[in-house]
């Protein structure tokens, strides 16, 4: 396995074509790197600058003091070969080629990504990229790519053959609260390949959750290798592209890749333990329940809301996911008809009816259903609404806003954080995977917040809810079976 500690975790870093001018690569390189607060030494190479972002600039590698464990390298595609033996002269262990220009477009590109290669293991270092967009650590605060991007530090780790979609997954995790370890944009993959990173990821004891963006696999044997060890003790979230004949032929002009048979990687992420999905968004939603939730002990689900036509969809949804709704015991529904109305809907999915007027009651319910043995995962129906009357209230005097204020719409927002907290302490207490869906919510609202902060992800429809139990139950399936083979 190849050791990418010092990739991760360097001492310094070189940036190779740092320039002052806004809009060059190496300028928003460096500007990541600072305001990422990079732990260790910044050094921009520049033959024409003294100075650049207050950081002393030097001419060339060989000038730097101080031994480099990496360089990022922002030069055009035909100066690369020469930075690159100016680094192996220098002992660079590893470079980041950002440079576009090689495999990617011709023949030509072909023969100098084979050359800087060459030259590169010739010299002992090893090579990212090229065509790539970086890199990212959160144990050195290193974030050294072109993209603006300093994620929400956590437990996920990503590697991505699209640069672009590396961005996307890390900034919409990050809105989440889903927070990352490492991240890497492998681009061409003309020295290291994504199987070598997923190696690091499986022995990375600060990596949790693992998640890839894959537009072909160049080494079969030794990714189903790294994925079945990663899939042991951790998910493996795989994003595929080219599975159609089209998305092949993008992915081949995008960074060489060659997509392979969408009918064959499918049979081996099932072999091999990993969750495989159709989109960004359900990578984000996936990303978020495996660094939060966790798995249920099976697929039986209890289903609670003040809302009964969206029960209603949340049940057929888990049908179709492959779910079972729990049915209630004698003593739920007793405990139920306790606080409930008395038209309740006496069956799973609970249906507490649109009339009351004091949601705490959906605590109380949860709390009942989380009880019960068999129930071994919920989807609550969140009153998160209140935001709905924000067309209305700017437009009531200032008199008519405090009598607002004291109706029950007007309480919502304190109702809507108590009943948070409420769900929190009881995810908490139960250790059961509790997924909401918010009716009305908006990302960010106090109440969505809350809730995601506590560990409670809030979909934005059944569909989801459902899905993402589905496929935490699917893993824990997995591990189940590996127990059993071994």
């Amino acid at each position: 396995m190849t050791d990418l500690e010092s990739l991760f975790n360097p001492r310094s870093v070189a940036v190779i074509g740092a320039s002052k001018s806004p809009g060059k690569t190496g300028t928003t390189v460096l500007f990541c790197m600072i305001g990422g607060g990079f732990r260790g030494k910044i050094y921009p190479i520049n033959p024409k600058e003294e100075e650049i972002l207050g950081l002393e600039t030097y001419k060339s590698i060989s000038e730097v003091p101080d031994k480099v464990d990496v360089a990022i390298i922002c030069v055009p595609a035909p100066s690369t070969p020469q930075v690159i033996r100016e680094c192996t002269e220098a002992e660079v262990k590893f470079g980041v080629v950002i440079s576009a220009g090689f495999g990617e477009v011709d023949e030509n590109g072909r023969k100098l990504q084979q050359e800087i290669v060459r030259i590169a293991r010739e010299g002992g270092m090893r090579l990212i990229g090229p065509n790539c967009m970086g890199i990212g650590s959160a144990a050195s605060s290193l974030y050294a790519s072109m993209n603006f991007t300093i994620p929400a530090t956590g437990n996920a780790s990503v590697v991505s053959q699209s640069g672009t979609l590396a961005t996307l997954i890390t900034l919409a995790a990050s809105e989440r609260g889903i927070g990352f370890n490492k991240y890497v944009s492998s681009g061409n993959e003309a020295d290291l390949h994504l199987e070598d990173f997923l190696e690091y990821y499986a022995c990375n004891p600060e990596t949790k959750v693992v998640a890839a963006f894959i537009e072909g696999v160049r080494e079969g044997k030794k990714f189903i290798r790294a994925a079945k060890e990663i899939t042991k003790s951790k998910p493996f979230i795989v994003l595929k592209g080219g599975s159609t004949k089209a998305g092949a032929g993008a992915a081949s002009s995008h960074t060489g890749a060659l997509a392979g048979s969408d009918t064959v990687f499918d049979a081996l992420c099932k072999q091999s333990g990993i969750t495989r999905v159709s989109n960004n968004r359900e990578m984000v939603n996936l990303l978020q329940a495996f660094s939060t939730l966790p798995l249920p002990k099976g697929r039986k689900v209890a289903i609670v809301s003040a809302q009964g036509g969206l029960g209603v969809l949340a049940a057929d949804a888990c049908v179709k996911c492959g779910l079972e709704l729990a049915s209630l015991t004698r003593e739920t529904k007793h405990n139920l008809d306790a606080f409930l109305p008395y038209f309740w809907s006496h069956k799973n999915p609970v249906d507490a009816t649109g009339g009351i007027a004091d949601y705490t009651i959906l605590s109380r319910a949860l709390e009942v259903l989380l009880r019960q043995e068999d129930v071994q995962s919920v989807i609550c129906l969140a009153p998160i609404f209140s935001v709905i009357f924000s067309t209305i209230r700017p437009r009531l005097s200032n008199t008519v806003q405090g009598a607002f204020k004291s109706t029950f719409i007007g309480a919502l927002g304190e109702m809507e954080e108590k009943v948070a907290n409420d769900f929190i302490g009881l995810r908490k207490r139960y250790g059961k995977p509790i997924v909401s869906v918010g009716l009305f919510a908006q990302r960010g609202s106090e109440g969505v917040r809350l809730l995601e902060e506590g560990g409670i992800p809030v979909h934005d429809t059944p569909d989801e809810a459902a899905y993402v139990i589905s496929r935490l139950a699917e893993y824990k399936e997995y591990l189940a079976r590996l127990g059993e083979a071994i």
